[in-house]
């Protein structure tokens, strides 16, 4: 279960990705112009999401070596972790992402992704929790997923007593 924000994840992807030709300090990450989208929808166990966070997430790349790594690999990246992601685009209609390229030098350049992206905010019961909803305490992070491991079922068929 990860408490990791989307953006977290992308941005540790490419960096893993673009690893060791792009070092850590220049890349940075950051999300603007969000919406806070209000559902309250009870996910069981006590647990509630009460919002998704519609956002557009920019993640900017110093000192892209566009002479050594393909341009284009890096685009592939974006695309690719993204449909691997699983990560529903269609229903909440996410823009696709937005790509500027600014020249540094001859042999560098500025990369600015922007993307939209949207996470879920979950409540799980925590008395110590920073988060007052339905009257009790919560604190933000995944709701725990229960998958059932057996089934029980009875078949009867019609007339049997």
């Amino acid at each position: 279960m990860t408490t990791k924000t989307q953006l977290q994840q992308l941005t540790e992807f490419l960096l893993a990705s673009l690893s060791p030709i792009v070092k850590a300090n220049n890349i940075d990450a950051w999300q603007e112009r969000g919406t806070l989208i209000l559902s309250g929808e009870d996910l069981g166990a006590n647990s509630y999401q009460v919002a998704k966070w519609k956002h557009s997430a920019v993640i900017a790349i110093e000192k892209f070596p566009h002479r050594k790594v393909n341009p284009y690999s890096l685009l592939a990246m974006v695309a690719a972790y993204l449909i691997d992601s699983g990560w529903s685009r269609d229903e909440p209609q996410l823009a696709d992402p937005q790509i500027d390229i600014d020249e540094e030098s001859a042999d560098t350049t500025t990369v600015l992704i922007e993307v939209e992206l949207l996470d879920d905010i979950e409540l799980v019961p925590d008395v110590n929790g920073p988060v007052l909803f339905n009257g009790a305490r919560y604190r933000v992070t995944q709701a725990p997923l229960y998958i059932a491991e057996t089934v029980d079922t009875v078949v009867s068929v019609q007339g049997d007593a």
